[in-house]
């Protein structure tokens, strides 16, 4: 061991490289690897999770009120449970996060932890449960009054937050007999979460089709038509990884095998560093392993001593490696976008033994190869000075087009990234909303006092009311094309003040009167099948309550702000303010906006005073968007840090591999001078070479870097086009570095006295 130090102490430029790229690369991976494992833990939340079910539309686990009862014909169901949505009003304006739940709900999920009482005392008079965080904001116990929509209720328990589950984080919980008659028993659709504990050995496909034919027989007019186009089937494991609106948590699974990728790329790239370089330096350690066979050591035993080296030098990086990851741990949290999920350093029997078999495998993976190399040796031959001679730098030269290859593909995928972000970041809205602020709020109060209170405010220049804003989705509404397929509009409904406020990009103006008319972006009205001549809006009349004709078609705004996914089409209808009856104020300002939303906000709470209303997430325009974005680019952000990291990585082996083969270029240099080659002429040679590698990897690169770009560009709605040159760039990049790292070692070696160099031979 003393002589494997005494090694990497001559070696200082290959040691550092190899230790700090695997030890980065192992912090990296062992904070991606424990976030994939904490977020897959969420699936596994319940003991029963491959048994319980949650019948719902397509994309959208949510039934009607009425229909769990029904399932009870099924002989294959052993217990369903019940979760209906509430948005109670608290104090004057304020909303809860609530549910109300049956008691099978609790026996079905004992996920609940509680502080004070229990599940039981919900269902004994007007009782509610509340959050840890609730109770102690609010200053509630045991036995304190709570008033909500007007009712009286007493605090029955108190649970903890919850957390790292799939269900969303409710602040209080009711019983659902108390809400039998807000909904229809058979409407309401998705106002309620049916779960279903089905008997062992169950077949999914045969209980679909028993759920399918109580859905045809209750929702005959409604089952395989707009919405409700067909049942989905949700397992209770598949709910966390499922996009289904906002009925549960979520992870984001692309996200996650982006990040497996990358981890897997930074653990890859730290491998060729360290085999390569050990590779290159068994040359170095030739004549340790020949007086080693000359004094009775066997090769198997040289192999083993490569291998037990690899092992130790991974497990001093893999510590390393912990402390890091421990460091990174808040700031990759703070880009994180389930906080109640979040990236930890664990010490669990189970994550230790994960640690030991990740030290052993790239231990046992680094160091066979070398190992096998250095089992090759013969001692006599390298003990005359042969095996110098005879080395070819095959194997180097192979990792050396890898390595290149691979930077490559960072590069232009990072930088890919980067220039999509700075896409959607600057994506075009067609319509004004600078400086204009929703005053969103549910009252049915006159709003007339509120808007000339604010109209009298010296900045406010228009106020307008609508339902729905550019740039977010706004309610969906189903209709038909002109050739009958069923297709869903987002309607945005709005006052002609609005209207002109937003300034659309008018596109086509049929002269319609202003108000009951409706105003199409360009991509619904060729979505339906109008034209100048025909777009008859009859059917769609009925779902935009009242709207009589086609008023004219403006360039599409943005729907959906995370720019992923697809685009929905928008349609606006105008109407007189007193018919957008749940709706907001949108008011234009001018000066400064916090004094703007300071005033704003003042004449509001004036208002509300001894009204019944509540605020509904007001904010300015602009800066909801901005939000609306942050989750998407938070994980482009994320996946762009480790996308750096394993480029940094890579170009620091080509940098050790650069001086590694102008070094093994030295002696050859030497020979050449003595016959009469010069400094510039043979720096040239070797500088050629090299580069000649480096082109051969560029070559290789470039078809996986434009396909890898094209995967992740797919999914986006407004994308980045016209980007050959980002791979240019690339390659630019790549060859420049590579020319500049293999330069300084090469001109070092070409101006070396070839007397001092042939010494060493």
């Amino acid at each position: 061991m003393r002589s494997y130090l005494k090694f990497l102490s001559r070696n200082k430029l290959y040691t550092a490289i190899e230790a700090v790229g695997l030890a980065v690369s192992l912090a990296f991976v062992i904070l991606i690897g424990s976030y994939v494992w904490q977020q897959f833990a969420v699936t596994r939340e319940n003991p029963d999770r491959e048994r319980i079910y949650v019948p719902g539309m397509p994309d959208y686990p949510g039934m009607t009120y009425g229909f769990p009862e029904l399932l009870a014909e099924i002989p294959e169901i052993e217990e369903v449970a019940k979760l209906s949505f509430l948005a109670p009003t608290y104090k004057m304006h304020e909303t809860l996060y609530a549910a109300a739940v049956d008691r099978a709900f609790f026996e079905m999920f004992p996920i609940f932890r509680f502080l004070e009482g229990d599940a039981d005392a919900l269902f004994s008079g007007m009782n509610v449960l509340l959050s840890e965080s609730f109770a102690r904001k609010e200053d509630l116990s045991l036995g304190d009054n709570l008033t909500l929509d007007g009712k009286d209720y007493t605090v029955a328990a108190i649970f903890k937050d919850l957390k790292g589950t799939v269900f969303n984080p409710y602040e209080i919980l009711l019983p659902t007999e108390h809400f039998q008659d807000r909904w229809e028993p058979f409407d309401n659709f998705g106002s309620t979460l049916c779960f279903l504990k089905v008997r062992p050995q169950t077949d999914r496909l045969e209980l679909y089709g028993k759920i399918e034919d109580i859905c045809k027989k209750v929702y005959p007019d409604t089952y395989g038509h707009v919405f409700f186009e067909r049942l989905d089937l949700f397992r209770f494991d598949e709910l966390f990884f499922r996009e289904t609106d906002r009925q549960f948590r979520h992870g984001d699974l692309k996200t996650l095998h982006i990040l497996l990728l990358i981890g897997l790329l930074l653990l890859l790239s730290s491998i060729f560093n360290y085999i390569n370089l050990s590779v290159a330096l068994t040359g170095k350690r030739a004549k340790e392993m020949a007086v080693r066979q000359l004094n009775g050591a066997s090769k198997r035993s040289i192999v083993g001593k490569y291998i037990c080296e690899s092992i130790l030098f991974t497990a001093v990086c893999f510590g390393a490696g912990l402390l890091l990851a421990e460091a990174f741990c808040p700031m990759l949290n703070r880009l994180l976008n389930n906080p109640d999920v979040p990236i930890r350093v664990a010490w669990s029997p189970g994550y230790v033994l994960a640690y030991v078999g990740i030290i052993s495998a790239v231990g046992i993976i680094c160091g066979v190869i070398p190992a096998l190399m250095a089992g090759r040796y013969n001692a006599l031959e390298v003990m005359k000075g042969n095996y110098r001679r005879k080395t070819k730098m095959v194997f180097s030269k192979i990792f050396i087009v890898l390595q290149n290859a691979l930077a490559v593909i960072l590069i232009a995928l990072a930088i890919t990234m980067e220039a999509q972000m700075r896409k959607t970041q600057n994506r075009p809205m067609h319509c004004n909303i600078k400086d204009m602020y929703n005053l969103s709020f549910i009252t049915t109060e006159d709003q007339t006092p509120l808007k000339d209170a604010l109209e009298s405010l010296p900045f406010v220049k228009r106020i307008g009311k609508c339902s729905g804003t550019p740039g977010t989705p706004a309610s969906g509404q189903y209709s038909t094309t002109r050739d009958g397929q069923d297709i869903m509009y987002r309607l945005y409904r709005m006052d002609s003040t609005a209207f002109r406020m937003f300034g659309f990009e008018i596109l086509k103006d049929y002269n319609t009167p202003v108000f009951n008319s409706v105003w199409f972006s360009d991509e619904s009205f060729a979505a339906t099948g109008f034209d100048d001549d025909y777009h008859d809006i009859s059917v769609l009349s009925q779902r935009a309550r009242g709207c009589e004709q086609l008023a004219g078609v403006f360039k599409a705004f943005p729907t959906n702000n995370a720019n992923i996914g697809k685009e929905e089409h928008a349609v606006i209808s105008v109407v007189r303010p007193e018919d957008i009856w749940f709706g907001s104020f949108v008011i234009e300002v001018t000066g400064d906006r916090k004094e703007a939303y300071s005033k704003i906000m003042e004449t509001y709470e004036d208002f509300a005073k001894e009204r019944q209303t509540y605020l509904n997430y007001p904010s300015w325009i602009d800066e909801s968007i901005e939000e609306e974005c942050k989750p998407a680019r938070n994980n482009m952000r994320l996946v762009e840090i480790f996308m750096i990291l394993s480029i940094i990585i890579s170009l620091l082996g080509l940098l050790a591999m650069s001086a590694y083969y102008a070094d093994e270029k030295s002696r050859d240099i030497a020979v050449r001078k003595v016959f009469g080659g010069t400094v510039d002429t043979e720096a040239w040679r070797t500088i050629r070479d090299y580069m000649i590698l480096v082109g051969i990897a560029c070559i290789i690169g470039i078809p996986i870097a434009v396909y890898a770009a094209q995967e992740y560009l797919k999914d986006f709605i407004y994308k980045l086009e016209g980007y050959l040159w980002i791979f240019v760039l690339a390659v630019v990049i790549t060859l420049g570095i590579s020319l500049l790292a293999v330069l300084w070692q090469t001109l070092k070696a070409a101006r070396t006295n070839p007397a001092t160099e042939l010494k060493k031979e």
